[in-house]
């Protein structure tokens, strides 16, 4: 009797066996999925999130009823400087109170004069008298008179106490075409000078610009 006991314990353990080999496979696979999943939530964690660029926006023009597109409108700069000629409103002029402009003389030059009338070409009779000669800040006397110098076929002219070396010699005068010319005592040129509306603009022998009204 004693011997069938244990034999029948040794049966139902052998029974058993397979079922607990399945169990511990079974637990063993379960255990393997576990370390994968977290294994590969650990990889998930550690990657780095993607940096985007940012993103420019900007205003598209308007669209007309008929598809043309419309210019966009241009914000002028506070701070952007006047052109010159915002700045003087034209070149060479001066801008005056009431918004109208001056365009400013040549150096060494005066305004017009109108009190000679100098229209239809210049002639002897026109230019006889006394003339205001301008050179810079310098301002000299010229009498031009009809009285002929002795052996040069011009007329006798001066400019009594000059300050201007070029023009203090003049002695003599004549009309060349369009140009009055002075001479010295020497016959030498000293100045020429042309017709420019009611005043006469030219230079020195010696390069100086002068003006002469009258």
């Amino acid at each position: 009797m004693p011997v069938r006991k244990r034999n029948g314990t040794l049966s139902s353990m052998n029974k058993a066996l397979p079922i607990l080999g399945l169990a511990a496979a079974l637990l063993l696979a379960g255990c393997s999925s576990t370390r994968v999943a977290v294994s590969n939530a650990g990889q998930t964690e550690q990657l780095a999130a993607v940096q985007t660029g940012s993103v420019s926006t900007s205003t598209l023009p308007p669209i007309g009823p008929n598809g043309e597109v419309a210019p966009l409108a241009t914000t002028p700069d506070p701070n952007a400087l006047p052109s010159s000629d915002q700045q003087f409103g034209v070149s060479g002029g001066l801008a005056a109170a009431d918004g109208s402009f001056t365009t400013l003389p040549a150096v060494g030059t005066q305004p017009n004069a109108t009190g000679r009338d100098l229209t239809g070409g210049i002639t002897v009779e026109k230019l006889l008298g006394r003339w205001t000669v301008v050179a810079g800040a310098t301002q000299c006397q010229l009498n031009l008179t009809q009285t002929a110098k002795t052996g040069t076929g011009r007329y006798r002219a001066s400019a009594p106490a000059c300050a201007l070396p070029g023009l203090a010699v003049v002695s003599s005068w004549t009309i060349a075409g369009t140009q009055v010319q002075l001479f010295d005592e020497n016959n030498d040129l000293v100045a020429a000078l042309i017709l420019s509306g009611n005043r006469f603009i030219g230079t020195l022998s010696g390069g100086t610009g002068i003006s002469m009204v009258g």
